[in-house]
């Protein structure tokens, strides 16, 4: 369900249409200075916006009767830019994708019925080609956001699955802000997926309606009057929203929390002849999980020295960090000059590790790559007012690794850091007052970084996505994290002070 400005202001209806005319033929004005388009070709959509999937007739008069032409639909390659640890914006470079093609009519019209792609959201140039590629006739199309949901009822804690096609990668198209009654759950972003973001979140709140509404704003919190600013678009809406409505029955519980987390990757096996080499039956793993580290081509019953590098430090207190080793194991290697390993991944960062065995002058590395886990809330049960405790563990140091945001009830709360304490996170809390089953979720973000690429301001002070929930998890920039879904109870009387 879309929600627009009312049209019963004539004033508004005439700013409405003065802004469509604008969006739709704002790209064309440099095209038609270099002089590549055709002034007497035209194109138009019927209809000329709309979310993806909508059907679109193309219709473009003014042509050479007879000429193969082209209809190419322009968009961007859009990446996160992430280098060495450090988030450095958006990179975005110019692609296209052929919605059709066919020969010119006799009286020069050219007809083509197409899809919206599954595409970023916003203006695209769309172009008639020449079969020499030459742009003969240009038209704007607005990729409109649209948001749904999946179920729309249930008991508590119901996982709501909310699916938003649309979203942009130009800086003040990046972000929208998914609220869940009157609380900000986090931010949308869809650049690494293309426009469309799928988020789950837990049905909150009591039984009844509940509502649902993304709001634009790549910022700290939504802009809530685009349409007075400069960068508006009336075919793109202003919110778009659903209603969940909440049923009475047993509230669901999330899946345990040791089970949440990342798949461990496999490792590789070791090289046959030649020189050293190491090998893991586990590539990566949460702190405690087991693995098993194989070597081969060492000194036969040589001693073998193991360490294990790590970053030390933190980005507040002026003494910077670096990566450092430590003695991680020492062991004998056989006849063969091969040895076998067992251990528990490290109580360390998250993120890339790397072992390296030496024997002598010959010596070998690989890596292994920590990945973060949470535990449950505890207590479990508690009285209002009470104090909880969310842990985590593998928590990363880069830019966009070291912060975990928390969510209560579907309403940011804040978040935490665990570069200083070398991945280990305990937040210290109150439980809230009203007595039934709360959810607690941990989504990863971006803690700081250069917010440059397309169309971003010279100064992001005031505009900027930093330190939000990013609740489309997969689109995170960097390394992949996962998120997390706890839950307690709060029951009994209040707790003393």
């Amino acid at each position: 369900m879309i929600h627009r400005i009312s049209s019963s202001d004539p004033r508004l209806d005439r700013v409405w249409r003065a802004g469509l005319r604008v969006a739709l033929a704002v790209a064309a004005v440099a095209a038609l200075a270099a002089g590549t388009v055709a002034a007497a070709a035209t194109l138009s959509f019927t209809p000329d916006y709309g979310p993806v999937g909508t059907a679109v007739t193309a219709e473009a008069s003014g042509l050479t009767p007879g000429a193969h032409v082209t209809l190419s639909w322009q968009t961007a390659d859009a990446a996160w830019h992430v280098d060495g640890g450090n988030f450095l914006g958006v990179t975005a470079k110019e692609a296209s994708i052929q919605l059709g093609s066919g020969v010119v009519a006799a009286d020069g019209t050219f007809k083509v019925d197409f899809t919206v792609p599954d595409d970023y959201g916003y203006v695209h140039n769309v172009f008639v080609l020449g079969a020499d590629g030459a742009q003969v006739a240009r038209q704007g199309f607005v990729v409109s956001p649209h948001m749904t949901i999946s179920p729309t009822s249930g008991p508590l804690g119901t996982p709501i699955h909310v699916h938003f096609t649309g979203l942009g990668y130009k800086f003040y198209h990046l972000v929208w802000h998914l609220h869940y009654d009157g609380s900000d759950v986090g931010m949308l972003s869809a650049l690494s997926t293309k426009g469309t973001a799928d988020v789950t979140i837990p049905a909150t709140g009591t039984v009844g309606p509940h509502t649902l509404q993304a709001i634009v704003g790549t910022h700290a919190s939504p802009y809530l009057n685009e349409q007075q600013s400069p960068i508006y678009i009336p075919q793109v809406p202003l919110v778009v929203s659903d209603v969940f409505t909440i049923t009475p029955g047993p509230a669901v519980a999330p899946a345990p929390a040791a089970s949440q987390g990342l798949p461990r990757a496999p490792g590789g096996s070791v090289a046959s002849g030649g020189g050293p080499s190491l090998a893991l039956d586990y590539a990566s793993g949460p702190v405690g999980s087991p693995t098993v580290l194989h070597g081969s081509g060492f000194p036969a019953n040589a001693t073998v020295a193991m360490t294990w590098s790590t970053i030390v430090g933190n980005r507040i207190s002026g003494q910077g960090y670096q990566e450092r080793t430590r003695a991680f194991a020492s062991l004998t290697s056989g006849a063969d000059g091969s040895f076998t390993y067992r251990f528990d991944t490290p109580d360390d960062l998250g993120g890339v590790h790397h072992i390296v065995a030496k024997a002598g002058d010959v010596q070998a590395r690989a890596s292994y790559t920590i990945t973060a886990s949470a535990f449950e809330v505890t207590p479990r049960t508690v009285a209002p007012g009470g104090d909880i405790t969310v842990h985590l563990k593998g928590v990363g140091w880069t830019e966009t690794a070291n912060i975990y945001t928390l969510v209560m009830d579907n309403g940011y709360f804040g978040y935490a850091c665990g570069f200083n304490s070398q991945g280990d996170v305990v937040i210290h809390i109150k439980a809230p007052g009203p007595k039934g089953t709360h959810y607690i979720e941990l989504f990863p973000s971006i803690y700081k970084g250069k917010l440059e690429g397309p169309g971003a301001p010279v100064s992001t002070a005031n505009a900027n996505y930093l330190l939000l929930p990013m609740l489309n998890v997969i689109d995170h920039p960097g390394e992949r994290v996962p998120s997390f879904l706890l839950s307690f109870t709060v029951t009994g009387a209040s707790a003393s002070k």
